[in-house]
């Protein structure tokens, strides 16, 4: 049976806007009482608002976002962002970049909208955290590697893009960082990750997967020489991964998603069928979810959900409607998911168990 969402439960709405990533995330309750939001990406602006004031009506937040955070400049995740900016009702408290520049007029207006509405920019790099209470966001990506070479557009526009990991731990983030170097032990190197938590991966490609496995590396203890090397967190564990790019070919490789370990992967998609010439031959392939992506989740025994219910109607499983998908992370606790039954232009009521 459903469980009910409870005051402290942090919720990830991944709203089925067809292709491209709209995701709200509703924060745990305040001092006040009020829950507060923040916006990852956002396609239909539309779509967003009306399912935010629903949302408000069943538990109560502040219309005012905390944050918005372009993962990149790819019109399917930034054409619904400026309508949120200059709606007072709305109008965030930071804006969140990548520093990557396009010659967009979409991401053009929205710079300038940030200017002209006192919006604070906040740049992000890969190692920046943020705390919310229980919550910890950590960015993984960009790597400033990478940020060095934007200038040059030596950089592909998805691997630009911010991944965050979003963890909800069982007590004040702040409190177990203070405790980090308390004792003979560090607590926050040696504990458990993974569980209560979820990774953004916005449109991140493999030239970014493979500085983010360099920068946060899984390290663990050896036997015969203990004193050299210790057991570290590991920051890419999670129990939800929102799969990079669609679920495209090049979204990420096996190896990453064996250091992840998830038990879900969501994928924010509208199927599309491709083909390719080989010796003559032509080939037909679905491309979003493409099969090289599922291929790697299945193999770690991952279960998969996609906004389009492509995946699920291909394989026979629960689910193969259109729907937005709904994650319920309580704190340090294991995520709880379901799926609604919305199409692009059809706003669902917002779910009160999950």
């Amino acid at each position: 049976m459903p469980d009910p969402i409870k005051s402290d439960d942090l919720v990830f709405h991944i709203l089925n806007v067809g292709f491209g990533d709209n995701i709200l995330i509703e924060f745990p309750v305040d001092n006040d009482g009020r829950r507060y939001y923040g916006l990852v990406d956002c396609r239909n602006s539309g779509k967003t608002k009306e399912y935010l004031e629903k949302l408000m009506a069943i538990r109560p937040g502040r219309s005012n976002l905390e944050f918005i955070c372009a993962t990149h400049p790819h019109y399917d995740h930034i054409s619904g962002i400026r309508p949120f900016l200059t709606d007072g009702r709305f109008r965030p408290e930071e804006f969140w970049d990548s520093g990557f520049r396009h010659n967009s007029q979409t991401y053009l207006r929205i710079l300038e909208s940030v200017y002209l509405e006192g919006i604070h920019m906040v740049r992000v790099s890969s190692g920046m955290e943020r705390y919310f209470g229980k919550v910890q966001i950590t960015a993984l990506a960009p790597s400033m590697r990478l940020r060095t070479k934007y200038a040059t557009y030596g950089v592909d526009m998805n691997n630009a893009s911010i991944v965050l990991r979003i963890e909800h731990h069982g007590e004040e983030a702040v409190l177990i960082k203070s405790r980090e170097y308390t004792g003979a032990k560090s607590l926050e190197a040696e504990r458990e990750a993974g569980k209560s938590v979820v990774i953004l991966a916005g449109d991140a490609e493999y030239d970014s997967w493979s500085h983010i496995t360099e920068e946060f590396p899984r390290l663990e203890r050896t036997t015969s020489h203990e004193p050299l090397v210790k057991r570290m967190v590991n920051y890419l564990s999670c129990a939800v991964i929102k799969v990079a790019h669609h679920g495209s070919m090049h979204s990420s490789p096996l190896d990453v998603y064996e250091k992840m370990i998830p038990e879900d992967a969501v994928i924010s998609t509208k199927q599309e069928i491709g083909t390719k010439t080989f010796d003559g031959e032509e080939l037909k392939r679905g491309l979003f979810p493409h099969q090289s992506a599922t291929i790697a989740l299945e193999e770690c025994g991952v279960h998969i959900l996609t906004t389009d219910g492509s995946y699920e109607k291909v394989k026979g499983l629960a689910h193969p409607d259109p729907g937005s998908i709904i994650i319920v992370v309580p704190p340090a606790g294991k995520p709880r998911l379901t799926k609604l039954n919305d199409t692009q232009t059809i706003t669902p009521e917002p779910p009160q168990t999950v």
